[in-house]
């Protein structure tokens, strides 16, 4: 073994010694995070063997916001290229990287946040080919069959990305090996030492009741759970008759009934309900601690479940989603002093349902905190889905322009704008085709009958193939309060379609609005975007049955998203103009329209995506993968959208990161 195969062979299984390297100081494990992307480095800097993958296993303290970890390979102080790592929700992360020829350092940003974070390394083990090929062959079999091809054809990048499509995603039914091989017991003397005096931190109060189907062994096990936490602080308040509760209050003095009282205590003390079959994680109440205290502003805060031996991540706080799709769950805990202004003040009228609804609707985003862990073990539970709230009736149809950019393929053309002409029963809006040098003489054709029709506008636009300047054309041209950009290989199905991205687009607080896109054989094509998907963007549940529900069956409803396809993409003109438009300059082909996403959001306008609108999209039901796409083909466009929207890469408020970036369909990281 040469000296820098050995160097990193001595490294397997033990701490990897840290140090910072940009905006983080400290000293292993505790450091403090400067900015949202602090960097640290290892201190002896392990030469890793050229062209070999590596595991790398990683321990995050279980206060600490699991995103996904950027590591980075650099020239000197360099960077050559950098991939994000799976989460470590359960407190341990493992993935797979490899370093390119010219790596001299190895960084890593374990954390999106600013404040004090405990991170380690806990092993860099080199793979050997036969390892790779079992990776591979255990994983997605055809992405792998991609890697070997890829890989022959001298297509480095696009093998690695295959491989990585291949091996970095388990399926959720998985969630038992997985979890004994990435759980950790607290460590209060090492990555979760108390960051607060918690002598003095605010009190949890947490309510639970007994009822018919209340058993012996769910009161003991929700007790002994909460007897194990390792944060002290705690009350349990039983509503019950006062023979029912006595023998469980002389269990701990901490165990009471529900009184009058239970609103008692400092506004900053917690409030919320468990049920008896309940079983905190031992380090749970600590968790919430940690994070509330860590942000003063916040309200209430709520954190992912176990279920039936399977994990049930959550979204950050998405209100149309809880509206329709009910998923905070448990549990979920409030200041006292807000608290107290939402629930009756009988505290037999306390209610678990309406306690949530009532807190969370009245709250904005940053008031409400999601920590993505699976903290507590519930009773299964059916997904509910609820009816839609009622929205205000627009007193007239706003104008609709529908803006879309076209050259040549004649009868893919003709069928989108005939069905959208003759299918549409919204009653105001107009088409611009946006020509960008057809020479077909069908197309030239069909385009000239086109223009008979009053509602159609046709501009002509020389050069090379610009999708964002012919979109920015079009809008300029536009009559409409609200612009609908549409892909010339949609076919428009049903009549109510721009009625629902209508409603949606003209709600104040939203941006960009998409709809549910299916390829002709009926399978899921656009049900939104993941932002980090591929280390891009990638459309989640792609290839699943238009039944399917998704994960959490949120393709069952309208919800918030990071991002929406610009093949159909409603948004109101002045908003659009507010964004700049799509950026023609530096993503005139690629990521163009979850980069405009992206920047509605930065202007306070949400994305969202609705199901109530299906539309045919004729795409390849092949693209998007990348399995035979060479990735330097939009090479700048890529390096510029990747360094633009880094932070939102490694952590989609709206995507788990728990949650696998190297699959479609819903599966563990």
């Amino acid at each position: 073994m040469d000296p820098v195969s050995a160097r990193v062979a001595e490294s397997k299984r033990t701490i990897v010694d840290l140090v910072p390297a940009l905006d983080a100081e400290g000293q292993a494990p505790h450091f403090e995070a400067l900015s949202t992307r602090p960097w640290l480095t290892i201190a002896a800097q392990p030469r890793l063997p050229r062209s070999r993958w590596f595991k790398i296993r990683y321990r995050l303290s279980l206060y600490d916001r699991p995103a996904r970890p950027m590591i980075s390979f650099r020239r000197g102080s360099q960077e050559i290229s950098w991939h994000l790592l799976p989460g470590p929700v359960l407190g341990r992360g493992e993935g797979l990287a490899i370093a390119p020829d010219e790596t001299t350092d190895i960084w890593i940003s374990p954390v999106a946040q600013k404040g004090r974070f405990s991170f380690l390394i806990e092993a860099i083990e080199i793979l050997d080919v036969a390892e790779v090929l079992r990776l591979g062959w255990r994983g997605d079999r055809g992405r792998f069959i991609s890697t070997l091809a890829t890989f022959a054809l001298g297509w480095r990048p696009e093998a690695e990305m295959n491989f990585r499509w291949a091996t970095q995603h388990a399926p959720l039914s998985s969630w038992p090996s997985y979890q004994k091989r990435l759980s950790v017991a607290a460590d209060l003397g090492g990555p979760e030492l108390p960051r607060r005096d918690w002598a003095n931190a605010p009190m949890v109060k947490l309510v639970a009741r007994l009822d018919d189907t209340t058993t012996p062994a769910s009161i003991d096990g929700a007790i002994e759970a909460l007897r194990a936490q390792i944060f002290p602080r705690w009350t349990l308040l039983i509503a019950g008759a006062a023979g029912q509760v006595a023998p469980l209050a002389a269990k701990d003095a901490r165990i009471r009934r529900l009184d009058v009282d239970a609103l008692a205590g400092e506004d900053r003390d917690l409030l919320g309900f468990i049920a008896f079959g309940d079983r905190l994680k031992p380090h749970a109440l600590a968790c919430f601690i940690e994070t509330m205290e860590r942000a003063p502003d916040a309200v209430a805060a709520y954190c992912d479940e176990e279920m039936d031996l399977a994990p049930v991540f959550k979204p950050d706080w998405s209100p149309r989603f809880e509206a329709r799709r009910p998923y905070v769950g448990r549990l979920l805990l409030a200041r006292l002093g807000f608290a107290r202004g939402h629930v009756p003040p009988a505290p037999e009228a306390i209610e678990e349902t309406s306690f949530a609804r009532k807190i969370l609707f009245d709250l904005g985003r940053k008031e409400v905190l999601h920590i993505p862990r699976p903290l507590i073990e519930t009773q299964w539970r059916d997904p509910l889905i609820l009816p839609g709230p009622p929205r205000d009736k627009m007193t007239s149809a706003p104008r609709v322009t529908i803006v879309m950019p076209t050259r040549d393929h004649a009868a893919m053309l003709r069928r989108s704008v005939t069905t959208l002409l003759e299918r549409t029963a919204y009653p105001a809006f107009d088409l611009v085709i946006v020509d960008n040098g057809s020479t077909d003489p069908a197309a030239l054709a069909a385009l000239a009958t086109m223009e008979r029709d009053p509602r159609v506008t046709r501009i002509d636009v020389a050069g090379p193939f610009n999708f964002s300047r012919l979109c920015n054309l079009g809008a300029a041209r536009a009559t409409g309060e609200v612009l609908v950009f549409l892909n010339n290989d949609i076919e428009i199905t049903e009549g109510h379609w721009l009625d629902e991205l209508v409603a949606c687009a003209c709600e104040p607080a939203t941006g960009a609005v998409g709809c549910m896109l299916l390829y002709p054989d009926g399978r899921i094509q656009h049900a939104g975007i993941v932002v980090g998907m591929g280390e891009g963007g990638g459309h989640c549940d792609a290839g699943l049955a238009a039944s399917a529900g998704g994960w959490l069956q949120r393709n069952a409803v309208v919800h918030e998203i990071s991002a929406v396809t610009g093949a159909c993409l409603a948004v109101r003109r002045e908003k659009f103009l507010a964004a700049r438009g799509f950026d023609e300059l530096r993503l005139p082909i690629e990521f163009n329209d979850i980069d405009l996403c992206l920047r509605l959001e930065e202007l306070g306008y949400q994305t969202v995506w609705t199901p109530l609108a299906r539309l045919t999209h004729f795409e390849s039901a092949s693209r998007g993968k990348a399995t035979f796409r060479r990735l330097d083909a939009h090479a700048k466009e890529r390096a510029y959208f990747q360094s633009r929207w880094a932070d939102r890469l490694r952590d989609d408020p709206f995507y788990h990161p728990g949650l696998s970036l190297f699959s479609l369909a819903c599966a563990l990281a």
